[in-house]
């Protein structure tokens, strides 16, 4: 869409407007987040809420892949081991990233 056009008077209004809203701080929306668990969420969502548990559990099964794979022969353990690997990796950086994010948050207040 393209800009209107405004006279110098309907400008001024419009300024004074914003500026009165801005000022306003019965319109500050800061506080009214909900954290309340939804229904009809995604998965990402929920793995979110539960990440550092999910990160803990592939921790685990990344130890059980590695142990599984020093003692087997075949390269398929190995294989699997590399795949949890990487996935833990992934989810133990993203959880790194949230904490750093809140804390971030907290110091920033």
């Amino acid at each position: 869409m393209h800009d209107p056009k405004l006279t110098r008077q309907e400008r001024k209004i419009l300024e004074g407007i914003e500026q009165e809203l801005r000022s306003d701080e019965a319109l500050d929306l800061r506080g009214l987040v909900d954290d309340r668990p939804r229904r009809g969420r995604s998965w990402s969502a929920a793995l979110g809420r539960h990440l550092g548990l999910c990160t803990a559990g592939l921790g685990a099964i990344s130890v059980l892949m590695f142990v599984i794979a020093s003692a087997s022969a075949s390269p398929a353990p190995l294989w699997l081991f590399a795949a949890v690997w990487v996935v833990t990796g992934v989810c133990l950086m993203r959880l790194l990233l949230v904490r750093a994010g809140r804390w971030a948050a907290r110091r920033q207040h």
